[in-house]
């Protein structure tokens, strides 16, 4: 008996298959393109996505043949949603959360309803990257398109869609879009009236909520009889794979860098609204997570490895090694005298800022090579650090760091992160975490496991933890001084960065 966990992110989709146990079978995974019709906009067709999770699932099922799928839920990139007809056929490309697009239609909301009261509602604040102002702008901008489109389907809803079932959403995708009422598990007419929008979404969900079973013949090749449940958005998918309980968060590092936690109480609102942090439901009833993050992670390493490590390239090609070994060795010890504030791909959570930039304090003609990487992976564990800081405000306390994600494999980068944030980083011995956990709300929602605490039991049992990295003291103090002036860079370059971004955005 076999189970199935659909990844489906920004730049490809992911099938992975598990045992009923959490026992790792097989996985396979497509790349998909995002589309950049302008300037500040970003795009995902649609069409792409159904066609990677076609040839990923169909490589999964053959492998499977002996083993047939019984289950399957969806992990989901947040926001994006697919304008589509009365027969879920799609109208157009889904805008991507943090595409330019929306920030008009965002001020214009913001006149009718405020911040207070659509944080006390959706438990998220206002901003641009929430599909609503998406929406909103595709009604000025393509009418064509907004007066066609029946629903707005986010990705795990639109393959469901595409598997012929009546599309769903859960209750955590649900709040991504900004129109959730997250108490009264509904769309809120106050946030939609607002927008002048009406309720035009899949009905919403609890995670692991059967939806239907599959019949031969589906879009994906699954077998008939499959079980499709709801899922979950993607990162308290991982939140729930990673076996993260209160007192401990996340640590995700991939192409972004998010810090996830499962709350033990509803946070204390006013420093969440004005830091634009946010908290909605997950898996269970009454559980809640929060999650804080920056858009460039690792990307900012990848960046670094594109522009400047050519040389790293050709060595590691001829060592038959990594290239991130060969740019990550023989970094200084100490803390470098060079701050990166990493808004590569404009800011995530304090200030959700579409036009910030990046910033790199401290150059000097002496500023080595080695200088800059680890400075670059300073600045992404400085910004994490930021927002633990202000979760701290709201009464969400981090005493543990769990690492998952590419870069948790790094140990010179997990050491940073320990001294930078002053607690214990452990590398988690998890596969596929985020597959992991919807895999298994597949298997409940299907009668497979039969509770919830049988999903948390298998969750425990396969997220064994490697090394412990545990803070160097002399390091935590030169941190700290530093980051007490990394805390005024973002606010003493916004203007001028501003105002370049206006000079660029006008040529």
């Amino acid at each position: 008996m076999s189970i199935l966990g659909l990844d489906i992110g920004t730049t490809g989709v992911k099938a992975v298959v598990f045992t009923k146990e959490g026992k790792f079978l097989t996985s396979a995974y497509r790349e998909y393109n995002l589309n950049s019709p302008r300037e500040g906009e970003l795009e995902l067709a649609p069409e792409d996505v159904l066609k990677g999770a076609r040839e990923a699932v169909g490589e999964v099922v053959a492998l499977t043949s002996d083993d047939p799928i019984e289950s399957m839920s969806t992990s989901t990139m947040g926001e994006l949603a697919v304008p589509v007809d009365e027969n879920n056929r799609p109208l157009g490309p889904a805008i991507v959360g943090f595409d330019s697009r929306g920030q008009e239609e965002m001020e214009e909301f913001k006149t009718k309803i405020s911040n207070e009261d659509v944080f006390d509602i959706a438990g998220h604040g206002i901003n641009s990257y929430h599909t609503l102002f998406k929406i909103m702008w595709r009604r000025k901008h393509e009418p064509e398109i907004f007066n066609k489109t029946h629903k707005y389907l986010c990705f795990g809803d639109f393959i469901m869609a595409s598997l012929g079932l009546e599309p769903h959403i859960d209750y955590s995708m649900a709040a991504r879009t900004l129109g959730f009422d997250i108490h009264e598990k509904d769309w809120s007419q106050p946030v939609l009236d607002a927008a002048g929008l009406t309720e035009s979404f899949a009905k919403p969900i609890p995670a692991g909520y059967p939806v239907g079973k599959l019949e031969a013949g589906n879009c994906l090749g699954l077998p008939k009889g499959c079980v499709v449940s709801g899922g979950l958005h993607d990162q308290p998918a991982g939140i729930l794979g990673a076996g993260i309980k209160p007192g401990e968060s996340m640590l995700a590092t991939g192409t972004v860098v998010c810090l996830g936690v499962r709350l033990q109480d509803k946070p204390e609102p006013g420093p969440m609204r004005a830091n634009n942090l946010c908290y909605y439901p997950t898996f269970g009833d009454q559980q809640w997570i929060s999650i804080a993050w920056n858009f460039t992670g690792g990307s900012l390493l990848k960046w670094y490895r594109d522009t400047f490590g050519a040389a790293e390239c050709v060595q590691a090609e001829k060592e038959g090694v990594d290239p991130y070994e060969i740019i990550c060795d023989k970094l200084p010890e100490n803390p470098t005298g060079l701050l990166i504030l990493p808004h590569f791909t404009t800011a995530g959570t304090p200030t959700l800022d579409p036009k910030a930039l990046g910033t790199i304090l401290g150059l000097r003609l002496t500023t080595t090579r080695q200088e800059i990487v680890k400075a670059i992976l300073e600045g992404v564990a400085f910004e994490i650090a930021l927002n633990a800081d202000l979760m701290s405000k709201s009464n969400i306390q981090i005493q543990r760091y769990k690492a998952i994600g590419g870069a948790a494999k790094s140990k010179v980068w997990m050491q940073i992160y320990a001294d930078i944030l002053n607690r214990p980083v452990v590398q988690l011995e998890v596969t596929e975490g985020a597959a992991l956990g919807v895999a298994l709300l597949g298997a409940y929602g299907a009668g497979i496991l039969k509770s919830e605490d049988e999903v948390y039991q298998i969750i425990d049992e396969r997220t064994r933890e490697g090394l412990v990295f545990d803070p160097n003291s002399a390091r935590v103090k030169k941190y700290q001084d530093r980051f007490e002036i990394y805390r005024e860079i973002y606010n003493q370059n916004m203007s001028l960065n501003h105002k370049l971004w206006e000079v660029i955005d006008r040529e």
